[in-house]
C-alpha cells in the first residue's frame, strides 16, 4: 500500500532549504526534517516521548556536517504516526540536535524533533514529489 505524506519546504537562509513533515510519536507531535543525507533516522534527546532503550546493539559511528556526534543511543518507538499511517516499534537513534535547533530557532522560530533518515526512506521506497509537496511511502496494509 502506498501512502502520501504532506510536507513543507522551509528556507533557513537564502537558497538553503529543508523538507519538513509532521510525525507523531505516541501522543507527542513534532517536525521532522526529511534528510536523505542522514544514514539513520534520529530523534532529539530533548523531545519528550515514550521509548524503549535497545540493549543489544552494535556500535554506531555517527557524525554530521558539524562534526562527530557523541552519545548516541538506539531506541524503539512503540507508535510512530506519519501521515495517516501508524507504524509500530520503529528503531531510531537518540541524539542531541541542539545544533539543528539553534538554526531553526534563529531563522524560523521553531524546533525540530528529529530527522527522517535514509534508513526509513529506503525501507519504504520513498519518492519525494516537490511539485505536489508529498512524500510517497510504501507500507504494509496491516
Amino acid at each position: 500500500m502506498e501512502i502520501l505524506v504532506p510536507f513543507e519546504v522551509v528556507e533557513l537562509e537564502e537558497n538553503s532549504f529543508h523538507i519538513v513533515t509532521t510525525i507523531q510519536l505516541g501522543s507527542i507531535e513534532g517536525d521532522f526534517i526529511i534528510d536523505t543525507g542522514a544514514s539513520i533516522s534520529v530523534i532529539d534527546k530533548c523531545t519528550p516521548f515514550t521509548y524503549e532503550l535497545l540493549e543489544d546493539i552494535s556500535e554506531i559511528n555517527s557524525g554530521g556536517v558539524g562534526g562527530e556526534i557523541s552519545e548516541v543511543r538506539l531506541v524503539s518507538i512503540p507508535t510512530f504516526k506519519i501521515g495517516e499511517h501508524t507504524l509500530e516499534n520503529v528503531h531510531v537513534a537518540l541524539i542531541d540536535l541542539q545544533y539543528v535547533n539553534t538554526l531553526y530557532e534563529k531563522h524560523l522560530r521553531r524546533r525540530v524533533s528529529g530527522l527522517l533518515g535514509c534508513d526509513f526512506l529506503v525501507r519504504h521506497s520513498a519518492v519525494i514529489n516537490y511539485e505536489n509537496k508529498q512524500l510517497a511511502l510504501k507500507v504494509s496494509s496491516e
